[in-house]
C-alpha cells in the first residue's frame, strides 16, 4: 500500500509499505479522506515530534476492511471515523471521565509521531475502541471534521460561559472557526479576532462577527471586554492579546498548540485575577457531540473544506498551507486521487 512518510530531510514522500494487518482487538480501516491538521504542518519540521519515518494523519474517515480477533460489534464495510488518541479506558483519569488527559493516549495514538502510522495512507490499523460510527447524514468528507470539531466542543466546555457572557475567539484558523461555530450553536455571543484578512472574510461568510486585533484592543480599552476568551492561534502574541482583551475576573482558555514555549506576561493575569485554563483534545463524549452536530447540519462542513488532493500532492500542499498568503481552512488528502 501507499503511505506518506516524513523523510530525514523533513520532506513528505509517498512510499510503498506492506498493508498492515489488525492484531487482537484491532481493525484495519481503508482511508477515504484525511484532513491536514495545523499540528501536522508545525510538527513535521520538528524531528523530536515527527521522527523520520512518521506517517502523519489523525483526522480521517473510512471504512472497515478487516477485523482482528476478539472484535465485536463491527463489520467489514462499516463507515467510521477514528479517535486517534489511544485512551486506555482503565487508568484513574479514564475511569473518572477525564480520558482527555490519559497518560498513555498520545504514546499509543495513531498519526501522532509516536510510532503508530496515521491516516496519510491507503490503510491504517487502529484499536477497535478508537472507532466511532458515521451516520448516513455525515459523509466521508465531513467525517474528517469530527476530530477537530471535538477539540472545539471540548474547548467551549472548558470555557464554561455563563448565559449572556460575551465570548471572543482569537484566531480564525480551522480550530478557531470551529470553536466559534460551536460557541454560537450553544448560544454564546461570539466575536472572532483575526489578523488574516482572508481568514476573516471566511469567518464572515460563515455568519461570524470578526474584528482585527487593533479594533479588538480599542474596544476593550473603551470598556467592551469579553468575559471569556479562547486562544486558538497557538502563538505567544495571540495569548498576550487574549489576556489584554479579557474582562477582570474573566477566563482565558488556551486551545492553540505551539511547537515552542513562549513567555507569559503574568501582570494582566494577576491584576485582573484572570482564570487561565488549558484545553487538550477531547473525551469520548465530545466526539459523540461532534458527530451529532454534523449529522444535524449545525456545522457547515462543506463551507470549511477547501480542496481534496491526492497523496502525491502532500508536500506541495504543506508548503502552500504554511505560506503567509494562505487563505484555505481545511484541505483533505484522498488516497483515491492520483496527484
Amino acid at each position: 500500500m501507499r503511505a506518506i512518510e516524513v523523510g530525514q530531510d523533513r520532506l513528505l514522500r509517498v512510499v510503498e509499505r506492506a498493508s498492515p494487518e489488525p492484531g487482537p482487538g484491532q481493525v484495519a480501516v481503508d482511508v477515504a479522506f484525511c484532513g491536514i491538521c495545523g499540528s501536522d504542518l508545525h510538527f513535521r519540521d520538528v524531528p523530536a515530534l515527527f521522527p523520520a519515518g512518521t506517517v502523519p494523519g489523525h483526522e480521517f474517515s473510512g471504512s472497515i476492511a478487516k477485523l482482528g480477533d476478539g472484535v465485536e460489534g463491527w463489520a467489514a464495510g462499516d463507515r467510521v471515523c477514528v479517535l486517534p488518541f489511544a485512551q486506555c479506558g482503565e487508568c484513574a483519569a479514564c475511569l473518572a471521565g477525564t480520558e482527555q488527559v490519559c497518560a498513555t493516549a498520545i504514546a499509543n495514538g495513531v498519526g501522532l509521531g509516536t510510532g503508530r502510522p496515521g491516516g496519510y495512507a491507503d490503510r491504517v490499523v487502529v484499536d477497535a475502541r478508537m472507532l466511532f460510527a458515521l451516520p448516513d447524514a455525515v459523509d466521508d468528507m465531513a467525517g474528517t471534521l469530527v476530530e477537530p470539531l471535538a477539540v472545539a466542543v471540548h474547548a467551549h466546555t472548558r470555557a464554561r460561559p455563563e448565559p449572556g457572557d460575551a465570548l471572543t475567539v482569537v484566531g480564525a484558523g480551522p480550530i478557531g472557526l470551529l470553536t466559534a461555530l460551536v460557541a454560537r450553536e450553544r448560544g454564546s455571543e461570539v466575536v472572532v479576532v483575526s489578523r488574516n484578512p482572508a481568514r476573516a472574510s471566511r469567518a464572515e461568510r460563515l455568519g461570524l462577527v470578526t474584528v482585527t486585533p487593533d479594533d479588538a484592543v480599542a474596544a476593550a480599552r473603551a470598556g467592551t471586554q469579553p468575559a471569556v476568551v479562547l486562544e486558538c492561534a497557538g502563538t505567544g502574541s495571540a495569548l498576550g492579546l487574549a489576556l489584554e482583551l479579557v474582562a477582570p475576573l474573566g477566563r482565558v482558555v488556551i486551545v492553540g498548540v505551539a511547537p515552542e514555549p513562549f513567555a507569559l506576561d503574568s501582570i494582566p493575569v494577576i491584576f485582573k485575577e484572570v482564570e487561565l485554563a488549558g484545553s487538550f483534545i477531547y473525551g469520548r463524549g465530545d466526539f459523540h457531540s461532534a458527530i451529532e452536530l454534523l449529522a444535524a447540519d449545525r456545522i457547515p462542513s462543506a463551507a470549511l473544506i477547501d480542496a481534496v488532493v491526492g497523496l502525491e500532492s502532500a508536500e506541495e500542499t504543506f508548503r502552500s498551507l504554511t505560506s503567509p498568503s494562505n487563505s484555505r481552512v481545511k484541505v483533505l488528502l484522498s488516497p483515491a486521487l492520483s496527484g
